[in-house]
């Protein structure tokens, strides 16, 4: 009898499982892809939301320590904004006639003037992520064609990423970081 008990017991173990087999499942896999599927979502609204008031009046006082120079090139005669401020460039030889809002600046090779100072605060979703107050200088250097070439010098009171710089720079420019 015990062979008998042992036998029925081997048998028992070679038969298959009364329902038939399953995937295996992951619920964490699926945890940790609806996370970055969120993630992906948020990142995207965030930087389809982001959004700059740029013309805002400084805070008093404001130091800038933090310097970022573009090498930008001006279109002659068309109306351009740089940071909410209207600008329009007109050459005539060595000399350039800018005007920056109602006032009228005339440059000549090299010279540096301010051309906008104001606050700037930057909105991701509704939310203000940063405010800094800034300055920009312009420095001409000459005709490229039918193009005013200048530097320009971005000072900000915070440290502002570069990204965020772009976003006050309008797309009819040509601008290169120095």
């Amino acid at each position: 009898m015990a062979s008998e008990d042992t036998s029925s017991k081997e048998v028992a173990k070679k038969e298959p499982p009364a329902h038939p087999s399953r995937k295996k499942s992951y619920p964490g896999l699926k945890i940790a892809i609806a996370v970055i599927v969120i993630l992906i979502i948020i990142v995207l609204a965030a930087f389809l939301t982001l959004s700059v008031e740029p013309g805002l009046p400084p805070e008093p006082g404001a130091l800038y320590p933090y310097t970022v120079t573009y090498d930008v090139l001006l279109p002659e005669g068309q109306l351009i904004q740089i940071a909410g401020t209207p600008i329009i460039v007109l050459t005539a030889g060595d000399e350039l006639l800018m005007k920056i809002g109602d006032n009228n600046e005339k440059f000549v090779v090299g010279q540096t003037r301010t051309i906008s100072e104001h606050r700037a605060v930057f909105h991701v979703l509704g939310i203000d992520i940063l405010s800094t107050n800034y300055r920009i200088d312009a420095t001409y250097r000459g005709l490229v064609g039918d193009h005013a070439d200048f530097y320009l010098i971005v000072r900000t009171s915070r440290e502002v990423p570069s990204f965020l710089i772009q976003q006050i720079l309008p797309r009819e420019i040509q601008a290169r970081p120095v």
